[in-house]
């Protein structure tokens, strides 16, 4: 009997291993599906902070460069209101009389310019060539037409008012007279009328 008892003691020891054994693999299972979870919801999360980062990161550019836009177009406003001022500067010293040139005032006057060329040289603005060289619209604004032995057809002949540029950007165009090149020796039914 007593095998008999040692047999039952075997199996329902036996019994309880395979149920702690089931039991401790049906908890690894959920311990291993937990873990994954976690892991894939850790992953999502890392995925939108990178993506939230990478967001932030795109706004700041996007914002330092709307910032860098705005800063140039308000200089580029403020320096347009100097032009006018440089030009009649310009005009008044080329239009200085002789005996007057020696005086105080006029030297004050070049002063003034040099200190507004000098402002303009701070900020990069650069006067645009334009006498002499192939008429562009994008630098030169044509008012005139005429016809010149001296330069080809759509060469600027003359220049009626500078324009300048800010780094690649015009502030103001340059207002040319373009030559329509070499005359025919005719006279133009609009001369002949005069």
């Amino acid at each position: 009997m007593e095998n008999d008892k040692d047999r039952v003691v075997e199996e329902q020891q036996g019994e309880a291993n395979a149920q702690e054994e089931t039991a401790t693999k049906t908890e690894l299972e959920e311990l291993q599906e937990e873990n994954e979870r976690l892991r894939n919801e850790a992953n999502e999360l890392l995925d939108k902070y990178r993506r939230t980062l990478a967001d932030f990161s795109n706004y700041r550019k996007r914002q330092d460069r709307d910032r860098a836009q705005q800063t140039t177009h308000i200089t580029m406003d403020v320096l347009r209101r100097f032009l006018p001022i440089l030009d009649d500067l310009d005009l008044a010293l080329k239009n200085v009389p002789a005996e007057y040139a020696e005086q105080g005032w006029v030297e004050g006057v070049v002063l003034i310019k040099r200190k507004m060329d000098g402002l303009l040289d701070e900020y990069n603005v650069e006067p645009i060539e334009a006498v002499g060289k192939p008429f562009d619209p994008n630098y030169h604004s044509a008012l005139l037409q005429e016809e010149s032995e001296e330069y080809p057809a759509g060469m600027v002949m003359g220049e009626l008012q500078r324009g300048y540029k800010l780094d690649d950007l015009i502030l103001r165009p340059t207002l040319v007279q373009v030559s329509t090149g070499p005359g025919t020796g005719e006279t133009s039914p609009t001369n002949e009328q005069e």
